[in-house]
């Protein structure tokens, strides 16, 4: 299976909401809201900034480059019409945000019409991302900033002991929906070739806390996936999950990954 997230609006409906859900979690992960306060609050925007997130899923980091970053609006761009629904539902009241759906490799927004850009776990899906960066280069106004914040996927875990069978549910995971498991290790790289010049780069580790509502979405599709494909029988999935689930409720459970934010800006001159 290629990874879903690279051609979302294509999926059936029981798909895009199931993911929806899953970055509905994540979002709203105190953990991972931390990492997006870390490297969203770093920028000094003009009092009437235009903001744009590419990849804006279900809209809560749309409304963080208002909250956060200190946009006066943002809009987000977001292929799947069914998260881009769900997004004006959830922030219909605010009205310094707006999302449309579209392509982060042809916006049709002006050039050079963008203050920020943001790009959070997008570029891991999407094949061909130099095209990504390209387009976000022609949008942003001489001196905008660029900001991308992907997982270090190689990282991601659950294993809490040899041959610990969670963790095969997190790498299955991994696999079937990440496009490229190494692109912040690669972003100065695309960056610095399509003109931007270089700003911070961060590390940001993720450890899943309390409930671990978010890691446990990783592992149940994980499981889910593996059943879906032959690789274990349903009743071993559902075990498997009963595993996760049991080990958050006595405390016992472990899901670790990393993060990378890069910052770039286009040339003033």
């Amino acid at each position: 299976m290629s990874d879903p997230y690279s051609d979302l609006a294509a999926q059936d409906t029981a798909l895009q909401e199931r993911i929806a859900d899953a970055i509905d979690a994540r979002c709203q992960d105190s953990a991972q809201m931390e990492i997006r306060s870390g490297y969203l609050s770093d920028f000094n925007l003009a009092q009437d900034a235009f903001a744009v997130e590419l990849g804006s899923g279900t809209g809560y980091i749309t409304q963080e480059l208002v909250t956060l970053a200190g946009a006066s609006s943002a809009l987000g761009i977001e292929p799947s019409p069914i998260m881009v629904e769900r997004a004006n539902e959830t922030f219909a009241a605010d009205h310094r945000l707006r999302f449309d759906v579209g392509d982060a490799k042809e916006t049709g927004l002006a050039d050079d019409s963008v203050d920020l850009v943001v790009a959070h776990t997008l570029l891991c899906h999407v094949p061909g991302p130099e095209d990504v960066i390209s387009e976000v280069y022609r949008i942003l106004k001489p001196g905008g900033v660029f900001a991308i914040c992907d997982g270090d996927y190689d990282t991601a875990t659950a294993q809490i002991a040899d041959f610990d069978p969670l963790d095969q549910l997190v790498r299955f995971m991994i696999n079937q929906n990440v496009t490229n498991l190494w692109i912040m290790r690669q972003i100065g790289g695309l960056l610095t070739r399509s003109g931007f010049e270089l700003g911070r780069r961060r590390g940001h580790g993720y450890v899943a806390e309390g409930d671990a509502t978010y890691f446990l979405t990783v592992i149940d599709r994980g499981a889910d996936r593996m059943a879906e494909t032959g690789v274990l029988q349903a009743t071993t999935a559902e075990a498997l999950k009963a595993e996760a689930h049991a080990r958050v409720s006595q405390n016992r459970f472990f899901g670790y990954m990393s993060y990378v934010s890069q910052i770039a800006r286009k040339p003033a001159g």
